[in-house]
């Protein structure tokens, strides 16, 4: 089991608070909080500054890693956001995350592929959420063999 510590996340009032003041010593509480309760990766999502995330994402990346060991989750749909904080992480990330919708599988396979990137796949594709287990489970498969080639 992998456990992902998703505090850090600025659709929560104080969070979008601290990543707007830069307020590190708030985001670095939540971090090592999270690691010390037995996180494997801290979650990071700046999204709901859509015109700021590719600058917000890798200063929660920076701050996160400058407090704890752990690994990070980049939470975000943005290819130029995950890109950027991938540009600044050390060791390796999860990337949270890839559907089978075409526009967010491409972007983002071309930044994952032949790297050692964990994956949150969502079982999502063009045609939306699947409304029977048998669909996600046929955009599972899909999902699986396309990251796996």
């Amino acid at each position: 089991m992998i456990i992902v510590g998703e505090l850090i996340n600025a659709s929560r009032k104080t969070v979008a608070a601290a990543i707007e003041a830069q307020d590190a010593a708030a985001i670095k509480k939540l971090a090592r909080d999270q690691a010390e309760a037995g996180a494997d990766y801290i979650d990071v999502n700046a999204g709901t500054f859509v015109y700021k995330e590719a600058e917000y994402l890798p200063w929660l990346v920076k701050t996160v890693q400058s407090e704890v060991q752990t690994p990070c989750c980049l939470d975000s749909p943005d290819p130029r956001a995950i890109e950027a904080a991938l540009n600044v992480h050390t060791g390796t990330a999860m990337v949270n995350s890839i559907s089978l919708e075409s526009a967010r599988y491409e972007s983002i396979l071309s930044l994952i592929a032949g790297t050692p990137l964990r994956i949150v796949a969502l079982c999502m594709s063009d045609e939306g959420m699947p409304d029977t287990a048998d669909k996600r489970v046929a955009i599972a498969d899909k999902l699986i063999n396309g990251l796996v080639r």
